[in-house]
């Protein structure tokens, strides 16, 4: 019975960490851009798209699959820079040295 209660007791602990670090993670944003800047698009840590901003001279070439694409590599270039920075704050909220993870 002992060991079931402590075992009870580790999960809430667990579950207490894991809602801090997406709690974290929510708030970490990344940036990724393209065409020189003129198509960029945010993400959180948890890789939910936040924004997308697309240039005014962009849209009035009137070529959506060529926005589409621009929209896409902006978006895998933030999806990296989310995922990097959110691999850090893991290992800050986590205590685990670098490398490790």
């Amino acid at each position: 019975m002992q060991n079931i209660l402590g075992m009870l007791k580790n999960a809430n602990r667990l579950r207490r960490e894991m809602s801090r670090v997406g709690e974290g993670l929510a708030a970490i944003e990344a940036e990724g851009a393209a065409a020189k800047g003129l198509v960029r698009v945010a993400m959180d840590g948890q890789m939910r798209l936040k924004r997308v901003s697309i240039a005014p001279e962009i849209l009035a070439l009137g070529d959506a699959a060529a926005v589409g694409e621009l929209v896409v590599a902006a978006a895998n270039q933030a999806r990296e820079n989310a995922q990097k920075l959110a691999a850090e704050a893991m290992r800050k909220m986590t205590g685990i040295p670098e490398g490790m993870a």
